[in-house]
């Protein structure tokens, strides 16, 4: 190897594992050799050992005790697909919808009543305008003594249609 050739990435990647003690026997002496042949190998791995000695001086920061439980379930979350059901859109979706659904129950509801209590039960202006011929006739009524009377006034049609001929005449 030439003495000034640069190092290929995966020459690079070999340093790092060399330091690191990872590389099996066979890529180990072939490390061990570059290193031998090659000044530009040497620097490299002195320039990352410091690194590592300096990285060494640094002070450990301290982690929560569940990071590796965290870290482990955050990478495998990322290759679960999330479901339908559980997506924050979605169930905001289902949340609207349901309550314009509620809406639209409660306001049929209403008009429903409202026509049903319009169809079934009368105002009070309603019965006084149904009864509104016998309000007329109040003061008459007043000056009949009895309940006889009045049956047997209503016996006679004839009788009758006169008085509506001559109550509507006024």
């Amino acid at each position: 190897m030439d003495k000034l050739s640069r190092l290929t990435p995966e020459d690079r990647e070999n340093l790092i594992a060399y330091l690191d003690g990872e590389l099996d026997e066979q890529a180990t002496r072939r490390m061990e050799s570059m290193l031998v042949e090659s000044s530009v190998a040497r620097n490299d791995v002195e320039v990352l050992s410091r690194t590592y000695d300096l990285l060494d001086e640094l002070p450990r920061p301290n982690a929560p005790n569940d990071f590796v439980e965290r870290t482990v379930a955050t990478a495998k979350m990322e290759h679960v697909s999330v479901p339908l059901s559980k997506r924050r859109w979605f169930r905001t979706s289902t949340q609207i919808l349901t309550l314009c659904g509620w809406t639209c129950v409660i306001v049929a509801s209403a008009a429903l009543g409202s026509m049903v209590s319009d169809q079934y039960f009368q105002s009070q202006d309603d019965v006084l305008i149904e009864k509104l011929p016998v309000i007329r006739s109040l003061d008459v009524y007043y000056e009949v003594d009895n309940l006889e009377f009045l049956n047997r006034l209503s016996a006679e049609t004839s009788l009758l249609d006169e008085m509506s001929r001559e109550s509507n005449d006024e």
